[in-house]
């Protein structure tokens, strides 16, 4: 008897989480998304990955912050401006205690604990839904993007990665903490189900396929793919619960967007201006 695979990455968590999700599914949906033109794909994971390779994601800059507005992060003018100088070094350190190109689940404890301290940076407006949209890109191994329906997923309330209020005994700090482990033990005891999952996906959308030999690592993460699984699990529940079709599961997969649509382009090198005028 085969038995089905599924993910389970709220499991053992009180309230109303994120059932288990099939595999069947999950491909459904992260093709969907993965070949949207309106999903954070091209302009968050695509994008992201063209930025770290020019040497964008070497620094933190005042305007660094904007970067999660790609994931519906809804930055404004007077949270760019509180993203001073002391938050962008406290900012900065937080995410170089955590070692790139290092997996969440392959993490020692003391930098699992450097992922939570940087899951838990915030000020007044700015809390994980925001800041882990940005810290994310600097660390796409390792940082889970935390936004309202992860949290929904994992039983809490919408807003309750943002505001201080206790749920199940926890505050939003013991919240952040309590996802994080959960998705770095998740991973480390179902390596077999994510490469399932990009076993299925990967012929449509090939950035998703598993690292090849001599790479140092694939594409997307695992974390990322799982954040993709979540997120778009939510959305379709909220959805239905809306008395809508849902947005992902089921919905024909567009064509592949490959990264040459979104690279950077160069501005070209100066032209002497000819002093004819119609030329």
């Amino acid at each position: 008897m085969t038995i089905a695979v599924a993910i389970d990455v709220a499991a053992g968590f009180p309230g109303d989480v994120l059932p288990p999700v099939s595999i069947d599914d999950a491909a459904s949906r992260i093709l969907a998304y993965c070949t949207s033109h309106y999903s954070g794909w091209a302009v968050y994971d695509l994008a992201g990955i063209g930025a770290r390779s020019a040497g964008l994601l070497d620094d933190v800059s005042t305007w660094s912050l904007l970067f999660a507005n790609a994931l519906n992060g809804r930055i404004e003018l007077k949270q760019i401006a509180d993203f001073d100088l002391t938050r962008r070094r406290e900012f900065a350190h937080r995410v170089s205690r955590i070692p790139a190109g290092q997996d969440l689940h392959h993490l020692t404890h003391d930098q699992l604990n450097a992922v939570i301290h940087a899951c838990q940076f915030g000020f007044d407006g700015v809390w994980a839904p925001r800041t882990t949209k940005l810290a994310a890109l600097y660390r796409p191994q390792a940082i889970p993007v935390l936004d309202g329906y992860v949290g929904m997923a994992f039983g809490y309330q919408r807003d309750d990665l943002s505001l201080k209020v206790q749920r199940f005994g926890l505050n939003r700090q013991e919240r952040i903490a309590a996802i994080v482990r959960a998705m770095a033990v998740y991973l480390r005891d179902h390596t077999g189900t994510l490469a399932q999952l990009r076993a299925e996906v990967s012929p449509t959308v090939p950035e998703l396929a598993a690292a090849q030999p001599g790479d140092e690592c694939p594409l997307i993460a695992d974390l990322r793919l799982l954040d993709m699984v979540v997120w778009t699990a939510i959305d379709d529940r909220l959805a239905v619960g809306a008395g809508l079709p849902p947005k992902w599961l089921g919905r024909r997969p567009g064509a592949h967007i490959p990264y040459e649509a979104i690279a950077p382009v160069p501005l070209p090198a100066s032209a002497a201006i000819s002093a004819d005028p119609h030329r």
